[in-house]
């Protein structure tokens, strides 16, 4: 059945996931707390702060969703607390951690906490069901509102209808099309695999969906491009019948080892060190996004990229590293650095490389030295394609295959699916030395924030980078 994964057990976050069908949807419960909280006020009140208010600026979707709410009731404040943990049930690609640490921001503009030992923010609930891919995280701004759309539609029905909605595939999907949405949206995807994971497969594009019919020669792509969601999870609902009557585990999952490379574009090549994961994005991903080139990004759209690369200029400085800077960017980022933390700032590289092993560092957006010793080098991807990151990153390795560094590329929660599959590129994943993803780690926006705001930095070292920095291997 589509409740098993090949990886771990899931039935924790498919009973989480029930639980908020029914206290919150159904009726208007809450998770988090006792009361009703899911109410049509409360909703209407989410979806105006929200919806009727976007933001347009450049910061990332957590700081722009605490701006939108922070005038709003306690009550909405939670209420966009608990969706937001229901809009993150789903997506195996972001970790537990960073999850939790979205919500509670959010919890606690309201003035309340929320305590991570709390069992519905366990790990065990919120590692995910599967990846959400680049798209999801991408657009979580128009999955948010699909979620909040959806809510609000299900609130002006009497709880019987709206447990009859959950109690019918056929129900379901006459109703969830009957919503507006902005473009295909993945969450309906998802909300229908949790109302009903007995019929559908837990894959959150109907672009994986058509590989799969494609490759077990069920039905060619360019044939159910034009396919429905019924069509599909009904053509793969039979082909995981009769795969199982021809032999196959009774715990079939077209994402395991066995299956996936018979479909997927991701394929694993073997090198002198092993296997490494490739993937070659194709023309037709549904979930691939837009590469923004640095000529058509605006001076105030640039400005989130800046913050962030003078955090990290704060914490290796107080951290007792001395920190370079790229020449062109080094007035902007001393304009939002404390003139104390500027004393371990560099005016050259006390490095002995050739000129185009140099020229290749001085471009690096943040770099933390101890001694003549990189220790650490971070590049911020903010709305530029991350592959002139990762490229110079490679670069560097390429010039100095016996350089020890580590490498992190530093862009927003919605991004990492983007860091993550260029990464995979053949060109990254089979450099002589090792696949980049080996040495290159991602970490958040969020994650730098919260190490920012540590108390007393000066008194850990660097390692404290690893609760935050997330591979292409997790």
């Amino acid at each position: 059945m589509a409740r098993y994964t090949h990886e771990r057990d899931i039935t924790p976050t498919l009973e989480a996931a029930e639980q908020w069908i029914r206290r919150c949807l159904c009726e208007d419960g809450s998770l988090f707390s006792s009361g009703p909280l899911w109410t049509v006020d409360n909703v209407d009140e989410a979806f105006h702060a929200f919806v009727d208010h976007p933001d347009f600026g450049g910061d990332d979707f957590s700081t722009k969703l605490k701006g939108q709410m922070l005038k709003s009731s306690a009550d909405a404040q939670r209420l966009m607390a608990e969706m937001l943990w229901a809009l993150l049930l789903f997506p195996s690609n972001m970790k537990a951690a960073t999850k939790r640490q979205q919500i509670r921001g959010i919890w606690g503009l309201s003035g309340a906490s929320l305590p991570d030992s709390n069992p519905l923010l366990s790990d065990a609930i919120l590692f995910g069901i599967g990846s959400g891919g680049p798209g999801f995280n991408n657009y979580r701004p128009d999955e948010l509102q699909f979620l909040l759309s959806l809510t609000r539609d299900l609130k002006r029905k009497s709880a019987e209808a709206r447990f009859d909605i959950f109690r019918s595939y056929d129900q379901f999907l006459t109703w969830i099309d009957s919503v507006p949405r902005k473009g295909s949206r993945q969450f309906r995807h998802m909300l229908r695999y949790f109302g009903f994971p007995s019929l559908v497969e837990r894959i959150s594009s109907n672009n994986d969906r058509r590989k799969i019919l494609d490759a077990f020669g069920v039905a060619s792509s360019k044939l159910t491009k034009d396919w429905s969601d019924a069509q599909l999870d009904k053509a793969l609902l039979k082909l995981r019948s009769e795969l199982e009557q021809a032999g196959a585990d009774g715990n079939l999952d077209f994402y395991s080892p066995a299956l996936k490379p018979k479909w997927s574009t991701a394929q694993k090549i073997k090198t002198a060190d092993g296997e490494v994961t490739v993937i070659v994005p194709m023309d037709d991903d549904d979930d691939d996004d837009d590469a923004v080139t640095e000529t058509e990004i605006t001076p105030t759209e640039l400005r989130p990229s800046f913050q962030i690369q003078a955090k990290l200029a704060e914490i290796g400085a107080r951290m007792g590293f001395k920190v370079w800077l790229p020449r062109n960017d080094r007035k902007r980022i001393c304009e939002l650095v404390p003139a104390t933390d500027q004393v371990g700032f560099l005016e050259e590289l006390p490095l002995n490389y050739e000129k185009t092993t140099l020229d290749t560092i001085e471009q690096i957006d943040v770099i933390w030295l101890k001694g003549r010793s990189i220790v650490r080098a971070f590049e911020v991807e903010h709305t530029t394609a991350v592959y002139s990151g990762l490229l110079r990153m490679a670069d560097l390795l390429a010039l100095q295959p016996n350089m020890d560094i580590r490498l992190h590329i530093v862009a927003p929660d919605e991004r990492r699916d983007k860091v993550f599959r260029e990464m995979r590129r053949p060109v990254f994943s089979l450099l002589d030395r090792r696949p980049l993803s080996k040495s290159c780690t991602f970490i958040s926006y969020e994650g730098v924030i919260a190490i920012r705001g540590i108390e007393h930095l000066s008194h850990l070292n660097d390692t404290i980078i690893k609760e935050y920095e997330e591979t292409a291997e997790d």
